[in-house]
């Protein structure tokens, strides 16, 4: 229901502002224009679903929603919903790499520019059972916002896992807003991934 709001409402400008709108389709990104119930919050925001990979009537396992102006707070959780990771589908993508971005606009990201990625809900979300996952990857890419709390996490996760590769966006930039400066071939030429 959500996904069938999105068009025309104050979420595609914002997901145009953030080169995204492209991917709403994929991503199943909505607009809470009509609150269910439990979701009275969460009106006038960006709905963010969290599929499950292997789809069909259960897909979605969860929703988060995004503020699309300055409301705090930025996000909203589902009330008692455990820490989830963002596009897990792309832990089933055969790839020799994968990103671990922190946030769901990062991920999405990443996937608009043709790298398989995850999104972190926030540095002090990951999980110990989230490891597992990224042990047969050739490279985990952590993809870090360049701040204090992003680069924390990267080095945390490179003392967790054995095939992590740091790849720091720079001073005050996140993935989205790199690649909103620089373009896809910059943000792939980055990651050391230069071929489509």
């Amino acid at each position: 229901m959500y996904h069938a709001e999105l068009e025309d409402s104050p979420a595609e400008p914002y997901l145009a502002s953030r080169g995204l709108l492209e991917v709403a389709g994929k991503f199943g990104l909505g607009y809470v224009a009509s609150p269910q119930t439990g979701h009275d919050r969460a009106d006038g925001r960006l709905a963010i679903p969290y599929f499950r990979p292997a789809g069909g009537i259960h897909q979605v396992a969860s929703l988060r929603f995004r503020a699309i102006g300055n409301e705090d707070p930025k996000y909203l959780s589902l009330p008692g919903d455990p820490t989830r990771m963002f596009n897990t589908k792309a832990l089933i993508t055969a790839s020799p790499v994968v990103a671990i971005c922190e946030g769901e606009i990062d991920a999405m990201t990443a996937e608009l520019c043709g790298i398989p990625a995850v999104g972190i809900p926030g540095v002090g979300s990951w999980k110990p059972h989230f490891e597992p996952p990224f042990m047969g990857y050739e490279s985990v890419l952590v993809l870090s916002d360049g701040d204090g709390p992003g680069r924390k996490f990267a080095e945390k996760l490179a003392g967790q896992l054995p095939n992590i590769k740091h790849i720091d966006m720079g001073d005050g930039l996140d993935v989205n807003s790199f690649y909103m400066k620089y373009g896809r071939d910059a943000l792939r030429e980055k990651c050391g991934l230069f071929h489509a």
